[in-house]
C-alpha cells in the first residue's frame, strides 16, 4: 500500500479513510451492518470529490485506489446481504449514478447479461426453425411474409444489441427519454425478451398456419387445381409434419394421380395419427395389390377407431364395404355378406346417402357374393348399375359385369 506522507493532502486523506472503512470486509465470520456499508459508500463519495478536484494523480496512488475499488466490487454479494441499496438510493435527494451505489444493479446486470445470452440463443434457434419450415415447403407469398417479418425484427434487435453503433443509439435514446442508469440494462433485456416472446408465439402458431394451407389444398382439389392442391398440402406438412390430415389429403391426391407408392407413404403416416379414413384407403390399396390379410387387419383397426369416435358415418360405410370386398376375395362369403349388408344399410339412409361418393360399390360387391352362392341377386345388380360410375376405377369392371348379368335375365 502507498505510504501517506502528507496527511494534509485531501486525496490521500480520502484514500486512507476509504481503505480503513473497507477493513470490515476482510473477516468473513463477522456480519456486515448497514451502517458499515454506508460508511464505505460515504468514504468512496468523499474520495470521488477529492479526485475531481485533483489536477494530477500520482500513478502509485491511482494504482492503490484501483485495488481498493476492486476489493469493494469483489464484496458486492456481502454488501447486498447487509443492505438494500435501492431503498437508500431512493432516500437521497438525487439518485446517485456512481457504480459503488449500484452494486446491486451490477449483480443484476450480470444476471441479465447471462439471461440475454440464453434469450438470444433461443431467439435465433426459433428463427432458424421457423425459416427452415417455410423454406422447405416452398416459400409462396404467405411464406415470404412469415420469414421476412420475424427476420426483420430480429435484425433490428441484433443491430441495437450486437453492434457498437446500435448500442450507442439505443443508449442515447434511453438517455433522451430520461431513463435512470440502473434501469437501462433491464429495459434492454426487456426488448430482447419481447422479441423472443414474439418468435415463440409465432412458432406456436405454425400448426394453425399449417392447417390453413391444408384447407386451401382441399379447396384447390375440389376446384380441380390438383397442382396447387399438392403444393398447399406439401407446405402444410413442411410446417407441421404432425398434421396427419394433410398427410391423408396428400395421399388421397396421389392416389387420384395414380401415384400409389407415394399415396401409400402418406397413408401410413396418417394411420399413425389414427385417421380412420387412412386405414380405409390404405386397406383398399392392399386389396388392389391382393394383400388381403393386411387389408383386413387395417380395415378392422379402422372400424375399431371409428367406433370410438363420432366421425362421419360415410367413413364407416367405406370401411364395411372394403371389409366385405377383402373377405369376398378371400372366398369368405358369409363374412363378406355380413359386412356388405351393413354397408348397403348405411347407403340406404337418406340422411347419409348424399355424402357417400360410391354407393354403388357395396351393391356391386354384394351382388357378386350372392351370385357366387347361387342366390338371387337381380335387385343388387340393378342397384349396382343404377348407382355405379365408370369414373370410379373399382366400379368400372363391376358395372360391365352387372350389365351382363342383367342382360341374361331379360326375356
Amino acid at each position: 500500500m502507498n505510504d501517506l506522507t502528507n496527511p494534509n493532502d485531501a486525496i490521500n486523506l480520502a484514500t486512507n479513510r476509504y481503505q480503513i472503512t473497507l477493513n470490515c470486509l476482510d473477516n468473513p465470520k463477522i456480519k456486515l451492518s448497514a451502517q458499515q456499508v454506508l460508511e464505505i459508500l460515504a468514504a468512496r463519495d468523499e474520495l470521488q470529490r477529492a479526485l475531481k478536484d485533483e489536477q494530477s494523480i500520482p500513478p502509485d496512488l491511482l494504482s492503490q485506489i484501483y485495488d481498493l475499488d476492486a476489493k469493494l466490487k469483489g464484496k458486492a454479494d456481502k454488501i447486498n446481504r447487509a443492505i438494500a441499496l435501492a431503498e437508500y438510493r431512493e432516500s437521497l435527494p438525487e439518485p446517485p449514478q456512481d457504480w459503488w451505489w449500484q452494486l446491486d444493479s451490477k449483480n443484476a446486470n450480470l444476471l441479465l447479461k447471462g439471461l440475454a445470452v440464453l434469450t438470444w440463443t433461443g431467439s435465433l434457434g426459433l428463427l432458424a426453425n421457423i425459416a427452415s419450415r417455410f423454406l422447405s415447403g416452398g416459400v409462396g407469398v404467405v411464406g415470404a411474409a412469415a420469414i421476412f417479418f420475424p427476420s426483420f425484427l430480429t435484425m433490428l434487435q441484433a443491430r441495437s444489441e450486437l453492434t457498437e453503433a446500435g448500442q450507442q443509439r439505443f443508449e442515447n435514446t434511453l438517455v433522451q427519454l430520461g431513463v435512470p442508469h440502473q434501469y437501462r440494462e433491464p429495459i434492454k433485456f426487456l426488448t430482447l425478451l419481447m422479441l423472443f416472446g414474439f418468435l415463440l408465439g409465432f412458432w406456436f402458431l405454425i400448426p394453425t398456419i399449417s392447417e390453413i394451407y391444408n384447407q386451401q389444398g382441399l379447396r384447390s382439389a375440389k376446384n380441380g387445381s390438383l397442382g396447387t392442391a399438392q403444393e398447399n398440402y406439401q407446405r402444410a406438412i413442411a410446417l407441421d409434419p404432425d398434421n396427419v390430415s394433410a398427410h391423408y389429403n396428400l395421399g388421397n391426391l396421389y392416389e387420384d394421380l395414380q401415384e400409389f407408392d407415394k399415396a401409400k407413404t402418406e397413408y401410413l403416416i396418417a394411420v399413425q395419427g389414427n385417421v380412420p379414413e387412412a386405414y380405409n384407403n390404405l386397406g383398399r390399396l392392399f386389396i388392389q395389390q391382393k394383400k388381403y390379410p393386411e387389408a383386413v387387419s387395417l380395415i378392422q383397426q379402422g372400424l375399431l377407431l371409428a367406433g370410438k369416435t363420432e366421425g362421419p358415418t360415410e367413413v364407416k360405410y367405406n370401411l364395411f364395404k372394403n371389409l366385405g370386398w377383402a373377405r369376398f376375395e378371400q372366398n369368405r362369403d358369409l363374412e363378406a355378406w355380413q359386412a356388405l349388408q351393413v354397408a348397403t344399410g348405411i347407403a340406404k339412409n337418406p340422411e347419409i346417402a348424399p355424402y357417400i361418393a360410391n354407393p354403388g360399390s357395396s351393391y356391386c360387391l354384394l351382388a357378386q357374393v350372392l351370385d357366387r352362392q347361387k342366390k338371387p341377386a337381380i335387385a343388387e345388380w340393378k342397384k349396382c348399375n343404377e348407382l355405379g360410375s365408370t369414373l370410379n376405377p373399382d366400379e368400372d369392371t363391376w358395372l360391365n359385369l352387372s350389365y351382363q348379368k342383367l342382360q341374361e335375365v331379360k326375356p
